[in-house]
């Protein structure tokens, strides 16, 4: 079967192949129902290489860099032991669904340990260590984006899978207890970039998506241009020219959850296209191409361990030196308590370091590539 580039990149497969029973509370379909999986070039960047094939040069990074790394993180949670946060689902409409197993047993699991903080007066909290993903990023001469989620309050219809924290809540970063908000600015003022996390059901309706990215320039104090939406949940047919109707100039949505690659065939940025009007719109999308879970989490998605994770990296970061594209990857902040991703993500960001690539955020990434 051919394909036609222009076609897979406007997303007309990708709307095609979505299952009939495709609707606002299923999970997005994965990389199964993907047209390059199925004819087996998940993980070739075959439209880069098509492009290349007419003796067009590699792209042009700064310093003479052969290749960029975009480097982003979902910010899912802020703290692990916090009472008043776990308490927030049961205290909402989930749309008639049900409170899920890991809610509750994080419930239990804070019950045992409110005893233990009126006991000791003090816990150290796991998550309250933000600091840390700068001070080793800096360390490897990079940035990143932190796709922060605009806050319970600020989301007017949530769904089981959503964050369950607030911009005011309180954390300890750097050793100083603050609010999300200022720790939101901290993280700014130091020349990382913020980014919302839209939640699950604002990837179609642009009021709410409007709604939520205001929140988090209020609390940012600055214009927020990038946008990820939290589990990747997006409909390729809508979300498009909802995220461009809201504002955003880089999405960088469109990557897998239970596997790794090239889900349009490309590590180059594009402008993304709505299908409804058949026009290209100003939103470029710089995809995802690796997610930690989907690499480690042994109860779904590839289920491996780090050490084969790592060579999957390697085989993914060759194939997009070779075009010059872009590595965009997804690590989780809470993801810092597991040992083995913690591990994976220093042997990446060393590895990266040695190749000479440029490692920054998002939205470095995308003005470099508009201009």
């Amino acid at each position: 079967m051919d394909i036609d580039y222009q076609k897979l990149l406007q997303g007309y497969y990708e709307a095609k192949l979505l299952p009939h029973d495709f609707s606002e509370d299923r999970v997005v379909p994965d990389f199964a129902f993907n047209i390059l999986n199925t004819m087996g070039f998940l993980y070739k960047p075959i439209v880069d290489e098509a492009y290349l094939s007419k003796n067009i040069q590699t792209p042009e990074w700064p310093e003479g860099k052969t290749f960029a790394v975009c480097l982003t993180h979902d910010v899912d949670d802020v703290s692990y032991f916090s009472l008043r946060q776990s308490l927030r689902p049961f205290t909402a409409p989930f749309n008639g669904l049900h409170i899920t197993q890991d809610k509750l047993k994080r419930l239990f699991t804070l019950g045992f340990t409110t005893l233990r903080v009126c006991k000791n007066q003090f816990i150290n909290d796991p998550l309250h260590c933000y600091e840390r993903w700068l001070k080793i990023e800096e360390e490897f001469g990079a940035k990143s984006t932190f796709f922060f989620w605009p806050g319970w309050k600020n989301v007017t219809k949530h769904h089981k899978t959503d964050p369950i924290y607030d911009l005011n809540d309180r954390l300890i970063f750097d050793g100083n207890n603050c609010t999300v908000a200022e720790m939101i600015q901290e993280i700014h003022r130091r020349g990382w970039e913020i980014g919302l996390h839209a939640s699950w059901y604002a990837y179609n309706d642009v009021d709410e998506l409007k709604g939520q990215k205001e929140a988090l320039e209020k609390a940012l104090g600055y214009p927020v241009h990038s946008i990820r939406q939290h589990y990747l949940h997006y409909d390729i047919r809508i979300t498009p020219r909802t995220h461009s109707a809201a504002g955003f100039k880089y999405d960088s949505t469109l990557g897998f959850n239970n596997n790794i690659g090239f889900r349009f065939g490309t590590c180059y940025p594009w402008k993304l296209f709505d299908l409804g009007s058949k026009k290209e719109l100003p939103i470029l999308e710089i995809p995802l191409i690796i997610q930690d879970v989907a690499m480690l989490n042994p109860s779904k998605g590839m289920r491996i361990d780090s050490k084969m994770a790592l060579r999957y990296m390697l085989l993914i970061t060759e194939e997009v030196e070779k075009v010059g594209g872009v590595l965009t990857l997804l690590w989780h902040p809470n993801e810092i308590i597991n040992r083995q991703s913690w591990t994976l993500y220093l042997k990446i960001l060393n590895y990266l370091r040695e190749k000479n690539a440029w490692i920054t955020s998002l939205q470095e990434v995308g003005s470099w590539w508009l201009r």
